[in-house]
């Protein structure tokens, strides 16, 4: 009667504790990313810097400085700019121009607007059709930018809490893993397994796709800043997001792209934007993947595809992160659970 007593008080505890955390459970799992991914700075910090405190200080002020700084800066112009192109895109559909419109009656795509005429469709309903939808684009991405107006003591505020989770989890890092190894309820080896294995799937899978999407969007957003293309910032954050996802990448941006310059007659930029786009954008992949994994081992593209796109639909922009690091956790317990020997029989 007592155990069952305790056991509901446990789970009252754990349901209120819960209740308490909730509206910071964003925050802090930002703030356990940003220190996994920012730990072996730290180390480097700390040996180098006298006290636990200061440590955890300066390396958290780097990585404000290093990473949330511009990473606010990148949304907030990724947001600007993409209302400024939804709203660029309805003008130009609404007169005519857009060069889409050039590119049907010029490839046989153009065989899609016979289909839609056979079935009473006209060209002019379908214009009328993106516009209307281009429009609500448009005013609902104005929509948002204004909402995150409105909120931004709440982002300030989420900010704020990461940052300073981010500091005590730098400094009592090492108690953390001390009372990881202790809760988990599995013999040494496989424990120690477990956790070596957890750190190098999420190292592979996750940490080398973040470096390797922040430079080949990062590039893709000069290469098209050179070129004087609209909205270099937004694309390249839209090239940096597909080099997550296997099997696709960031020539979905800029072979279309390419294709945009052609018809407006700019062969010697279309002829850079190829070359730049498939030399340097896309072979960064090749270059810097094989250098950051170094024989660490890769989890399955479908788990990471399936962990984006679900993390996404599940926990918002942090499930861009979040949804692989917890496919890869999975993939590591069950990774550790097989690959452990089976217990020698008795007799």
């Amino acid at each position: 009667m007592e155990r069952i007593l305790f056991l509901v008080l446990l789970g009252l505890l754990a349901y209120l504790v819960y209740l308490i955390f909730q509206p910071f459970l964003i925050p802090l799992a930002w703030a356990a990313i940003f220190t996994v991914m920012f730990y072996p700075v730290h180390r480097r910090v700390a040996r180098r810097v006298a006290g636990a405190n200061r440590a955890a200080l300066v390396s958290t002020l780097l990585l404000a400085a290093l990473i949330v700084t511009p990473g606010l800066l990148v949304f907030g112009a990724v947001a600007s700019q993409a209302v400024d192109m939804a709203q660029w895109v309805q003008a130009e559909w609404s007169q005519g121009r857009m060069p889409l419109q050039q590119v049907w009656d010029r490839l046989p795509a153009r065989r899609a607007l016979d289909w839609l005429a056979a079935h009473n469709v006209s060209p002019e309903d379908l214009a009328a059709f993106v516009s209307e939808k281009l429009q609500q684009l448009a005013g609902f991405l104005a929509g948002q930018v204004g909402r995150l107006a409105r909120n931004v003591a709440v982002l300030v505020f989420d900010l704020f809490v990461t940052l300073f989770a981010t500091f005590y989890f730098f400094r009592d890092g090492a108690v953390v893993l001390g009372l990881l190894r202790r809760v988990l309820p599995l013999e040494e080896r496989m424990r120690e397994n477990l956790i070596a294995t957890t750190y190098n799937v999420l190292y592979a899978s996750v940490f080398s796709g973040i470096v390797v999407a922040a430079v080949q969007g990062l590039l893709g957003g000069v290469l098209f800043w050179m070129l004087g293309l609209g909205a270099p910032v937004l694309w390249g954050m839209v090239m940096a997001f597909l080099s997550f996802l296997p099997l696709v990448g960031p020539w979905m941006v800029w072979v279309p792209a390419g294709v945009y310059l052609l018809v407006q007659g700019a062969y010697g930029k279309a002829a850079v934007l190829a070359i730049g786009g498939g030399l340097v954008v896309s072979m960064a992949d090749n270059v810097l993947r094989p250098i950051l994994l170094s024989g660490r081992t890769q989890m399955n593209g479908l788990l990471v595809f399936i962990g984006i796109l679900g993390g996404v639909a599940a926990f918002g922009l942090l499930g861009i992160v979040l949804g692989p690091i917890l496919v890869a956790l999975a993939d590591a317990v069950v990774e550790a659970y097989t690959s452990e020997p089976a217990p020698a029989a008795s007799g």
